[in-house]
């Protein structure tokens, strides 16, 4: 396949890739600045306080202030739209019981499923090819669990991406193999947020974020579909990297690997 021929054809997907990588570093960027704004103001009202009722702002400092906190949290709450994926009471702990046997449960029925799923679809996948690290504290459990959601999301979409595509040719590849689907060790997760200096906010105070990891292979049509269906409305997995590999031969699928992230938003 002609490499210039192939970015092309398929401009508007590769933008689209770019667009997800660029959508996340800057909003989390941006989240820190959000929030550091917020512990700011927090700390400016204590010193208000503390002073008494002597007057530190005239009314038009106040006016900008007020002006400026409406828009930090009008640019929170879009990128909580942007960027949130918001779990589901089946992948929490919550009134479950014990946590090992819960994640056990959930976990069994999830392989089931996109195991049925697949092989419905004549879409070759092994037990083994679905997997995730056997947490032992209830936290990581937690993160295993809000793990495997993401994979469920992804499989659902990788599957609505395959029917569409076979409806709308008979002919076409559709989604071929399933390499590999995994939730990342949470270990490899620690630092993200970490203030690098004292006075910055800790992201991990404010966000929840799991990662899933992916090998696949699919036509063209399926990939640039389930890439789009990326995007959704408090289901939102963010492309964190995305790497596609031309097929040896014409009418052979492609090879994608890639990396998504889930980010779900503390309550205050």
């Amino acid at each position: 396949m002609d490499v210039g021929a192939f970015v092309q054809e398929n401009k508007r997907w590769l933008i689209g890739v770019a667009i997800g990588g660029i959508v996340y570093a800057i909003g989390s960027a941006v989240i820190g600045s959000i929030y550091a704004a917020d512990a700011a103001r927090a700390t400016a009202r204590q010193l208000v306080r503390q002073a008494g009722s002597t007057p530190l702002y005239d009314q038009a400092a106040l006016a900008a202030a007020r002006e400026e906190a409406e828009r930090l949290q009008a640019e929170k709450q879009r990128l909580r739209d942007e960027l949130a994926f918001v779990p589901t009471a089946r992948f929490q702990l919550e009134g479950r019981g014990a946590a090992d046997e819960y994640l056990f449960q959930v976990g069994r029925a999830l392989k089931q499923s996109i195991l049925n799923a697949a092989k419905e679809r004549d879409v070759l996948v092994a037990d083994k090819d679905v997997a995730w690290d056997v947490p032992t504290g209830v936290d990581e459990i937690r993160g295993v669990l809000f793990g495997l959601e993401l994979l469920d999301e992804l499989t659902r979409r990788l599957f609505a991406a395959h029917d569409a595509v076979r409806a709308a040719h008979g002919e076409a590849i559709g989604l071929r193999a399933l390499t590999s689907l995994r939730v990342e060790p949470r270990r490899a997760q620690r630092g993200l947020g970490r203030p690098a200096r004292a006075g910055e906010v800790d992201l991990r105070d404010q966000l929840v974020q799991e990662r899933v990891s992916f090998h696949i292979q699919a036509d063209e049509a399926t990939c640039a579909r389930l890439l789009e269906s990326m995007r959704q409305p408090g289901r939102t997995l963010v492309v964190e990297a995305w790497q596609l590999q031309q097929p040896p031969r014409l009418g052979e699928p492609c090879t994608v690997k890639g990396t998504l992230q889930g980010i779900a938003f503390r309550e205050p």
